[in-house]
């Protein structure tokens, strides 16, 4: 960004920006390409398959209690998107 256009970043865009992140982790790893990490969004994204495979077939194993694995997991890189500095120049609009 230039100079000027990092005196109009505003706490509400960047809460804005974080939301839409978070938002985007519903499908792990798109959160992280968003915000401009695009090789661990990448791998999450690949990893997630493997995440949720284990957990349905490790689901009779465990009585269904592997089943909030991958939950869990989407929950976790959601908060991470959340928290993560943001690599990307955005522009001055809402995304």
């Amino acid at each position: 960004m230039t100079s000027t256009q990092s005196q109009h970043v505003t706490p509400k865009k960047v809460r804005h920006r974080n939301q839409m992140a978070t938002a985007l982790s519903i499908v792990p790893g798109l959160g992280h390409i968003y915000k401009g990490y695009i090789g661990l969004g990448a791998t999450l994204l690949l990893l997630s398959f493997t995440i949720i495979w284990v957990g349905l077939i490790s689901a009779f194993a465990t009585a269904g209690i592997s089943l909030s694995v991958p939950f869990f997991y989407v929950g976790a890189t959601a908060w991470h998107a959340y928290n993560i500095e943001d690599r990307r120049k955005h522009h001055l609009g809402i995304f």
